[in-house]
């Protein structure tokens, strides 16, 4: 589908906000955590729980500062084919976007995307949304903490159960944890996507998705419970081997002390 209407680059659309986010992301994503779980720490609060709690803050405040990255990756990633050219001639560049992430925002909103500048699609946004066109989908992101609440518990269990570990073992084990979040919390990157990339002149309150709830039984209603799951695979290509490498590099760094 992509490939066909945009060749192979059209798959890395949206990567020069994926890159600028992902860095302060993960930074504060981490920093967080071990600030949560240092604190609890030193209270004597140790165990299952308070790891849930630890990935939950850090996820809470990642989620909340980042919102307005990812909603323009989002932007970028689903904006109108037919004016590509036009985009490209008016700001002089373009920008590829994120392989598998591409493909399965592609299929969970059933948009077809476009090539513009992060800038460009920053300001429009800004200009006819107003600042909250920044923050749509966040509702969603709050709900998404559970995905990394569970991968993180889970990591941290099976770390405590790994005899001799390596780092072949803590890269599986990081693939599976994320699988088996991802897999129970997906509709919110449904939810999200399309949440984000809602359109809505400055002052409308005429959403078609407009909380979580609302928005999954109007997805459910209309398009069953595949709708739900639009885009799974692609999902899980990116996001399962991504963590298990992002794991096992953070162990690695870790045990050099």
């Amino acid at each position: 589908m992509c490939v066909d209407t945009e060749s192979v680059f059209g798959l890395w659309r949206g990567i020069t906000p994926t890159l600028i986010g992902v860095m302060p992301a993960r930074a504060i994503y981490f920093g967080a955590y071990s600030t949560f779980k240092d604190k609890f720490s030193s209270y004597g609060l140790n165990g299952r729980a308070y790891n849930f709690l630890s990935a939950a803050g850090a996820g809470s405040i990642s989620a909340t500062l980042c919102c307005p990255i990812w909603v323009v990756k989002t932007r970028l990633q689903l904006m109108p084919a037919h004016s590509v050219a036009a985009t490209a001639v008016a700001t002089r560049q373009n920008v590829v976007s994120v392989g598998f992430a591409e493909v399965e925002t592609a299929v969970a909103t059933k948009a077809r995307p476009q090539f513009s500048s992060v800038r460009q699609v920053a300001m429009d946004m800004y200009r006819k949304e107003g600042p909250r066109a920044f923050f749509r989908g966040l509702s969603a992101s709050y709900w998404g903490i559970s995905e990394s609440a569970i991968q993180f518990a889970l990591y941290e269990e099976c770390k405590d159960h790994i005899e001799e570990p390596t780092n072949l073992k803590y890269f599986l084990a990081a693939g599976a944890c994320k699988l088996l979040a991802s897999l129970c919390t997906y509709p919110h990157e449904v939810v999200r996507t399309r949440m984000r990339d809602q359109r809505a002149p400055l002052g409308s309150k005429e959403l078609k998705y407009r909380s979580m709830i609302q928005s999954i039984i109007k997805i459910y209603k209309e398009e069953g419970r595949r709708g739900l799951y639009g885009g799974l695979p692609a999902h899980l290509m990116r996001v399962v081997p991504n963590a298990a490498i992002l794991f096992m590099v953070v162990e690695v760094i870790a045990n050099q002390d």
